[in-house]
């Protein structure tokens, strides 16, 4: 008889979850962060185009599993709410493997008036409180990583380049055949395939400004044009991703359609852009933001493999 109705998730791991979600909760309440719920299902889906969304049929229009709670945080935010964080179900569309779920769970927080490095730290305070002996993670440069790994700055490199050291390292790079003009997507090639596997317990700032997103830019040191933003990594895998989000109505707009090009290139959706949103952003507070992936961060601390054995029911069942 088939068992595949049972979960594969450990008692202990179901208790280690929800002692997670507990610490959580009360990490943010003693900071007096309020928590907040937003729908799981939009209007509107994300134009990034390295993420796929999943559309759910409406009577008379397309709705959109939401690949996390941004969009909708940043309207209550606009609206005053103050600092929020929300533990919410997303869903991204062909991410599906040992670290990758089309479902999980995600934690996202907005903090109006901190700075990025205050955000930062506040991660780490999070990451202490919640696990048992998480390491310090030391702060490093995007372009120390990438000129270490790769042997160019990333801030200059020529696309010429970027494709060179694809090819010197035999890299598949077929699905980016479309983006010669771009610089992105090698660069997430080469990042992704030689530097992330290396990463253990870091947190990489001051990437790409044309990996920016939706986090402001602004120049560094060098004199180089850089994104605001930081990624937490663990075990080679990326845990949280923050910004000092942008709050420009006319550079929010000129960057999803940007993202939209890309994906027309592709051959993939193009996202209409969610109005209420962008509005919304050009009109909160300044603030910067993060979202952590929970069920990694209980792989991290169950010591699991696999993301599907500490999923309660992962997509095969």
């Amino acid at each position: 008889m088939s068992t595949d109705w049972l979960s594969v998730v450990s008692h202990e791991t179901l208790v280690r979850r929800a002692t997670l979600l507990r610490d959580v909760r009360d990490f943010f309440a003693e900071r007096n962060i309020l928590e907040v719920t937003t729908p799981t299902l939009g209007s509107a889906g994300v134009s990034d185009a390295h993420i796929e969304n999943i559309t759910v049929p409406l009577p008379n229009s397309t709705g959109y599993l939401q690949t996390s709670p941004e969009y909708a945080m940043k309207r209550l935010l606009a609206g005053g709410s103050g600092a929020i964080y929300q533990i919410a179900p997303a869903y991204r569309g062909g991410e599906s493997g040992r670290r990758h779920s089309i479902e999980f769970t995600m934690l996202e927080w907005y903090r109006p008036g901190l700075s990025l490095l205050a955000l930062i730290a506040e991660v780490q305070q999070l990451l202490d409180e919640s696990t048992d002996g998480m390491p310090q993670c030391p702060i490093v440069s995007y372009r120390q990583l990438f000129e270490e790994h790769c042997g160019v700055n990333p801030h200059q490199a020529s696309v010429a380049t970027l494709f060179q050291i694809i090819q010197d390292h035999a890299i598949n790079a077929d699905h980016l055949s479309d983006e010669q003009d771009n610089a992105v997507g090698y660069l997430d090639l080469l990042f992704s395939v030689l530097v992330e596997p290396k990463l253990d317990a870091v947190v990489v700032t001051e990437f790409p400004a044309c990996q920016a997103a939706l986090a402001k830019t602004g120049l560094d040191t060098a004199g180089d044009m850089v994104a605001q933003r930081f990624e937490f990594f663990l075990d080679g895998l990326e845990l949280a991703n923050g910004y000092d989000e942008l709050d420009e109505e006319a550079e929010i707009r000129s960057r999803f359609a940007s993202n939209n090009k890309i994906r027309q290139q592709r051959g993939t959706e193009v996202i209409p852009i969610d109005e209420r949103a962008v509005i919304a952003m050009s009109k909160m507070p300044p603030c910067v933001g993060v979202a952590l992936g929970l069920d990694r961060l209980l792989m991290r601390i169950v010591g699991a493999r696999d993301i599907s054995k500490v999923i309660n029911f992962s997509t095969d069942r």
